[in-house]
């Protein structure tokens, strides 16, 4: 089955990710170095263009995951944990798992991506010096100043660059709100996001350049969309602050035998009681958990004969939460492992069941009462 997110590995504990959008502008990139330097250096083979293309954009996104890690072992240094970096359309970005508790905090892990940026453009502006070869020069002599401009670019002060952060962590210290500082750096992502837009504008019915105007309209639409994601998101963790999993949880949990075969299950269960998934209980201790997904990959005439065992997740492998765990925690929790229930658990034993319908109606209520 195609998945959209393919990992390369691991740097220092941080899942390097590798989005399928990515292969979209690496492609573009590709060609469009190729074909610059066909037309700059008429001399060159075509050979010579494609490699020098070639291990040119590679160093680049090379260089985008040296920004994103500047931020990530910040942030891990600071005691804001990382769970991955991913490559997609638009450059990168790191996965925090949660937001930074300190101004500084805010400040120093915003500020390393851009740092890295300026040193990686100084360092391929010597190196490109130094080469004896041209396709070395020309390629390193890029690097040096695409780095450059990825500095400079993130440090415009709207949210979600780096200057956005910065401009929140700054207006966060003179305050002392962390929500003003959220509001100032979202009002300057919809300027940033405002102006990209009228820029692409411009460059489609002006200079007539529909590719590089649409590109820019395109980026401006997701800078926008991110400033107002996390503008929300935000709001959404003030608010729910102090409520726990056990709060959200259910106590009814819905159980079935280890030893029910799935076409019981199936029938007796699962489609009268529109519930999808169960914790399975031997009547002593909890076994695991079984999904309707998980007969995805069983064939229908053996459901009289498997048996729920066969096909469950052991308690183990079972991702879970105790009762004290924040509700925004809970929220990251089932959207990072894309989990429609989540079981409740102290120690051995289940004490509540959170389904993805529940929680959200259940969170809802819980903003009336606080609005």
């Amino acid at each position: 089955m195609f998945r959209s997110v393919m990992s390369l590995g691991h740097i220092r504990g941080i899942r390097i990710e590798l989005h399928a959008s990515w292969l979209v502008i690496f492609a573009l990139l590709l060609f469009t170095m190729t074909t610059g330097l066909r037309d700059q250096f008429a001399a060159w083979s075509f050979s010579q263009a494609v490699v020098t293309a070639l291990l040119t954009s590679l160093a680049f996104f090379a260089s985008i995951v040296a920004h994103e890690l500047g931020h990530s072992l910040v942030a891990i240094r600071r005691g804001v944990p990382v769970r991955a970096i991913t490559l997609f359309i638009f450059g990168g970005v790191a996965q925090l798992d949660k937001d930074s508790e300190r101004a500084e905090d805010e400040f120093w892990i915003a500020i390393a991506g851009p740092a890295v940026s300026f040193v990686l453009a100084l360092a391929f502006g010597i190196l490109s010096g130094l080469a004896v070869s041209e396709s070395w020069a020309v390629g390193l002599g890029w690097l040096a100043v695409i780095n450059l401009m990825v500095a400079v670019f993130n440090l415009v002060p709207g949210f979600p660059l780096d200057g956005g952060r910065v401009l929140r962590a700054l207006v966060w210290k003179m305050t002392g709100d962390a929500g003003k500082g959220m509001r100032a750096a979202v009002a300057g992502g919809r300027l940033v996001a405002y102006g990209l837009f009228a820029w692409g504008l411009w460059r489609i019915l002006v200079e007539g350049n529909l590719l590089g105007g649409f590109w820019l309209m395109l980026l401006a639409w997701f800078l926008l969309n991110m400033a107002e994601g996390h503008g929300q998101q935000f709001s959404l963790q003030k608010q729910l602050r102090g409520i726990r999993a056990g709060a959200l949880a259910a106590p009814d949990v819905p159980r079935v035998a280890p030893s029910t075969t799935v076409e019981e299950w199936i029938h007796s269960r699962v489609l009268p009681e529109g519930q999808r998934s169960y914790m399975v209980d031997d009547g002593h201790r909890v076994l695991g958990l079984v999904s309707l997904s998980d007969t995805s990959t069983t064939d229908r005439e053996r459901w009289s004969e498997l048996r729920i065992a066969d096909l469950m997740t052991p308690i183990e492998q079972v991702v879970r939460v105790a009762p004290e765990t924040e509700a925004t925690e809970v929220l990251a929790t089932m959207t990072e492992h894309n989990l429609n229930q989540l079981p409740v658990m102290e120690g051995d034993s289940v004490v509540g069941w959170i389904d993805r319908e529940r929680l959200l109606r259940t969170v809802n209520l819980h903003l009336e009462l606080k609005a």
